[in-house]
């Protein structure tokens, strides 16, 4: 039988793998305005059931530079990730990624807080990282694990190289101003959608995220 709660997810993937297809897109980011609103708990979920479609692999970034979660969301511990190639210590993005059992997921979690990852977003370097995932054979999607836009500029620094971005907002907690002045700061990065997380009757409404970022550091 179908887990119930995972069909908020499988919608989503039909909506997002539509419009990755009609416009040849293949790299996409997740953000929001502030933190704990969600925005890594539905990157990962969207990755999870975009996965499941045989035909095409995903890879989930962790983009989340300055306080990475995909690493203990995944229970993935040890090797080289995100930071280290950025950085130059580590020059196969491949021994950068895992790939979860059983799945068609590949994850490229991000170990440690990166204090310079506005240095690193803005660097050739991500772009060929982007490049190097991207290509290949398997032509995978790629779903990235954004910081929140009002956190810092690394958000924006990052969507110079991604196709689109989807925006996850709260109920009662985003407000109209915050979300008109993150179109306008993703602009003219194309938005492929807005979630609206946590809200009392919505789709994603029983899918409470329970993960915190505590504080972000100055880089």
């Amino acid at each position: 039988e179908t887990d119930i709660r995972g069909r908020p997810f499988r919608l989503l993937r039909t909506v997002i793998s539509r419009r990755l297809k009609d416009t040849d897109a293949r790299v996409i980011g997740v953000t929001s305005a502030s933190p704990n609103v969600g925005k890594s708990f539905v990157a990962s979920n969207l990755a999870a059931a975009m996965s499941q479609l045989s035909s095409i692999r995903t890879v989930l970034l962790d983009l989340d530079l300055q306080r990475p979660t995909l690493a203990d969301l995944f229970g993935i511990h040890g090797g080289a990730g995100v930071g280290e190639y950025l950085a130059g210590e580590e020059h196969d993005i491949m021994k950068c990624t895992r790939e979860i059992l059983d799945t068609g997921l590949i994850v490229a979690p991000t170990f440690e807080r990166v204090t310079r990852s506005a240095e690193l977003l803005a660097s050739a370097r991500f772009g060929e990282l982007i490049t190097q995932l991207k290509g290949g054979d398997y032509r995978p999607w790629l779903i990235c694990d954004l910081p929140p836009l009002f956190v810092s500029d690394d958000a924006m620094l990052a969507t110079e190289q991604l196709d689109g971005v989807i925006l996850i907002v709260e109920e009662g907690v985003t407000t109209r101003k915050q979300l008109e002045s993150c179109l306008q700061l993703l602009s003219p990065v194309p938005v492929f959608g807005t979630i609206l997380n946590r809200c009392s009757e919505g789709i994603l409404a029983p899918y409470g995220y329970d993960g915190g970022y505590g504080g972000y550091g100055a880089y």
